[in-house]
């Protein structure tokens, strides 16, 4: 007999995920069981009365991920992505453990991949060796300390050299093992090694808290045993965004019975969305609804409107999760002469579009139309 693990509930409040999430994930049972999440949402002070079938937990997964890096004072941006950023309070209550937890749940339970990591954490995450970790002065958070490892690398003279190390006096001196006196030709050692200890050595604790974490679910054997599966930690050279071709081949249309004399109408509203799509990723929106009187509200957010806010309202999440999508999304296609705005039913990732004379007119309604479902649907489109 297969046993199907119990899902376990949580609840979340809009206005501090961070806070919640940790209070959630820290619980002493917690790691006692596999089940899925049951996220139930709470917005200023109200339970929000939405079934999780799938789109409520995407939803608290991407919103975690950004209070994971923005909000819990774990982690500081460099140049190469984020680091650990090392916190007594933080060791102390395990924070970091915890933010493994909910990372390997995140990848697990199918939400947008953490992929925030600067490369060398990652290195270091799956070998745990730090010979093998690949380091720059841009792994540095602190752009004062970045900045004078950069000149002691760009110096081209003995006399450029010197100067560039008395930027470093504050705190060479404090590290043992690092090369003195520096020469131009161990210039290269003392900043690989400087770099090392500042990025990695300094935070050890950090990482052997995050470390213990990204076993849970068993994650961490996989990305050891598995190398390619660190794109689900890595941060990319360059995010790729969600294009209009991939968002239009992932939600697929759902047809009418083949025949009926309702198909062509929906194969023409399958023709304006991917326009619409088109019109959101060249950032033409504005000039098609420029005929219209739009508020300040509306011409910032259209100004501002990216294809992840569209596959957000339809799933719940603005990128493609790791393990892909579960139910795989799809347009509906509903026949009714006075609805206009499209829906979005984001625990079955299912996207409603009214077929009508007024959405299928040859003019901005359409547009318009989804603009406006767009902003009423903030709770599962901002990103």
């Amino acid at each position: 007999m297969v046993v199907t693990p119990t899902p376990r509930p949580i609840f979340i409040s809009r206005s501090n995920v961070w806070t919640t999430a940790f209070r959630q994930f820290n619980r002493p049972r917690f790691s006692e069981s596999s089940g899925m999440l049951y996220v139930t949402f709470a917005s200023d002070e109200m339970e929000e009365d939405a079934e999780d079938l799938g789109g409520p937990r995407r939803e608290f997964f991407r919103l975690l991920v950004r209070a994971i890096f923005q909000g819990s004072g774990a982690f500081e941006e460099s140049p190469n992505g984020f680091t650990p950023k090392l916190n007594i309070a933080h060791v102390q209550n395990g924070v970091y453990r915890t933010i493994g937890k909910m990372m390997s749940t995140i990848i697990v339970q199918g939400g947008e991949p953490p992929a925030f990591l600067a490369p060398h954490v990652v290195d270091y995450i799956v070998t745990e060796d730090i010979l093998q970790v690949r380091v720059t002065p841009d792994d540095i958070a602190d752009a004062e300390l970045r900045d004078s490892l950069k000149k002691v690398k760009q110096a081209s003279t003995v006399d450029e050299l010197e100067e560039a190390l008395d930027c470093c006096d504050t705190w060479r001196f404090q590290i043992e093992g690092l090369p003195n006196p520096v020469t131009m030709d161990r210039r290269n050692e003392f900043i690989r090694n400087a770099t090392l200890y500042h990025v990695i050595l300094h935070q050890q604790s950090c990482f052997n808290q995050l470390m213990d974490g990204l076993s849970y679910y068993g994650v961490l054997p996989l990305l050891r045993e598995h190398r390619s599966m660190r794109i689900f930690l890595d941060m990319p050279e360059k995010r790729d965004e969600v294009t209009a071709e991939v968002l239009a081949c992932l939600l697929k249309p759902s047809y009418s019975v083949l025949g009926s004399n309702k198909r062509p109408k929906e194969e023409l509203m399958v023709v304006k969305f991917r326009e619409f799509l088109q019109c959101v990723e060249n950032k033409e929106l504005g000039e098609i609804l420029g005929a219209r009187t739009l508020t300040e509200e509306e011409k910032d957010f259209v100004q501002n409107l990216g294809l992840g806010h569209i596959l957000a309202f339809a799933t719940g999440s603005s990128k493609i999760p790791a393990v892909g999508f579960q139910p795989n999304p799809k347009i509906v296609f509903i026949h009714d002469e006075i609805k206009r705005h499209p829906v979005a039913h984001t625990c079955s990732n299912e996207l409603l579009i009214f077929v009508n004379a007024k959405n299928i007119a040859d003019d901005d309604e359409f547009e318009y139309c989804f603009v406006v479902a767009l902003m009423n649907g903030a709770l599962f489109s901002t990103i």
